[in-house]
């Protein structure tokens, strides 16, 4: 396995916004920065919005932004130095978001086997049989 590269050992060619007036420089990495409120939450979330769809619970790039930015012709190498990440597979969950708050743990507790018959459910117990039924 490679040895990670210190990240101050980098340099960057900065491309000019206006070309025909400025040539492009090469800087080291302790020459870059951003301005503190360049990037936010809200700002991150328009972006996944705009350039990012879900397919079967992954996160992809838009074939447009693929397009546009010439993605397909670039690797992982082209964008950072080190080996790619391996991440360990884990099976996606079926369940979307935050579950359900519990509507009464010390209720559901306190029933006992014989109150739990088909015929007398507690409340708690019909309430989260009709909430699994919707949830389906």
């Amino acid at each position: 396995k490679k040895a990670i590269i210190d990240p101050s050992l980098f340099k960057y060619k900065v491309q000019p916004i206006k070309k025909h007036l400025y040539e492009p420089v090469i800087v080291k990495a302790s020459q870059l920065s951003r301005r503190k409120h360049l990037f936010s939450r809200d700002r991150l979330k328009l972006f996944l919005k705009q350039h990012c769809e879900p397919h079967d619970g992954v996160i992809k790039a838009k074939a447009t932004s693929i397009e546009k930015y010439n993605l397909a012709e670039q690797n992982f190498s082209y964008f950072f130095p080190d080996e790619p990440p391996t991440f360990i597979f884990s099976p996606a969950s079926r369940r979307r978001g935050r579950p359900p708050k519990r509507a009464s743990a010390s209720l559901e507790d306190n029933i006992t086997p014989k109150q739990n018959t088909p015929g007398n459910k507690s409340k708690v117990s019909r309430e989260r049989a009709r909430f699994q039924k919707q949830k389906d």
